[in-house]
């Protein structure tokens, strides 16, 4: 028998593979999910439609910034997901996130981390921020992510597709939703094998990212 809480994460699946129609998008997957309850995914970020993408193949929180509950529409579905709400310029308030971000995986939830702590156009991946790593403690698995969009055979995009793809310095959430429903573009999600344990957050973070840009080349369809 399904239980209630599993019959709702079902639907929000379904409904964010929806969203993701709507706006042209075709998603595709490859490598091993963890299924283990309290894994803390880790990706890059590149576009607001990165959310939409994940949330519609894995049951997990994500961390997002804290201005995002006054985002009109946006603001109030992204409540009722329930993320971890950041504020990465506030002095001070890292211990409090980490802690939350604690609380999430240690409760068997799973988290989604965009490490990067900012947007990029996709041609690669920006160097971490690593002061939520410290949350890691409280996971069961480390899983890297390389979210991609190319175009829809699978090649990768040319520069200017890419900036029309990304959301990236003043852009706005409408203005970055009509250019994305014009591309017809695919998002890629490589989940790479779990990263070995650390003690160290900033250990843990160089060696995510080394998996990453390992793998990022061949994610994208782009040489070195």
């Amino acid at each position: 028998m399904i239980s209630a809480a599993a019959d709702r994460r079902s639907h929000e699946r379904a409904f964010f593979r929806a969203i993701n129609r709507g706006f042209g998008l075709s998603v595709e997957w490859h490598g091993s999910i963890s299924a283990q309850a309290g894994t803390l995914f880790v990706m890059n970020h590149i576009s607001w439609a990165d959310i939409p993408v994940m949330l519609s193949l894995l049951d997990a929180d994500f961390v997002a910034r804290a201005d995002l509950r006054n985002w009109p529409v946006i603001g109030r579905l992204a409540q009722r997901l329930g993320p971890v709400f950041v504020e990465r310029q506030r002095k001070g308030s890292t211990q409090g996130q980490v802690e939350a971000i604690r609380e999430r995986l240690a409760s068997g939830r799973s988290v989604i981390l965009c490490a990067e702590g900012t947007t990029s156009d996709g041609s690669g991946i920006l160097p971490f921020r690593t002061s939520l790593f410290a949350a890691a403690d409280a996971a069961i698995a480390v899983q890297p992510v390389i979210l991609a969009y190319l175009a829809r055979d699978g090649t990768a995009l040319t520069p200017q597709r890419r900036r029309e793809v990304a959301w990236i310095g003043d852009d706005d959430l409408v203005s970055g939703a009509a250019r994305l429903s014009r591309q017809m573009t695919l998002a890629r999600a490589v989940f790479l094998p779990p990263a070995p344990m650390e003690n160290d957050r900033k250990t843990l973070a160089a060696r995510v990212r080394q998996q990453m840009l390992e793998a990022y080349a061949a994610a994208t369809n782009r040489s070195r």
